[in-house]
């Protein structure tokens, strides 16, 4: 979720860090496979600019 928007990628992107460029009309999102770009469904502004880091499970970062 960025800005309050749900974006699906695929299941091949489950787990992997992605770069989230954000602009007024639009996300561009850096995956392995290229830049894909969505358009804002929100006008909310972003708050945090750092995302969580990986949750650990059984002491491994899944």
């Amino acid at each position: 979720m960025v800005v309050g928007q749900k974006v699906a990628l695929a299941r091949v992107h489950a787990g992997k860090t992605v770069t989230i460029n954000v602009t007024d009309t639009e996300l561009a999102i850096a995956c392995d496979d290229g830049i894909r770009t969505v358009r804002r469904t929100t006008d909310q502004p972003v708050r945090n600019i750092k995302a969580s880091r990986p949750r650990k499970k059984d002491g491994v970062i899944a």
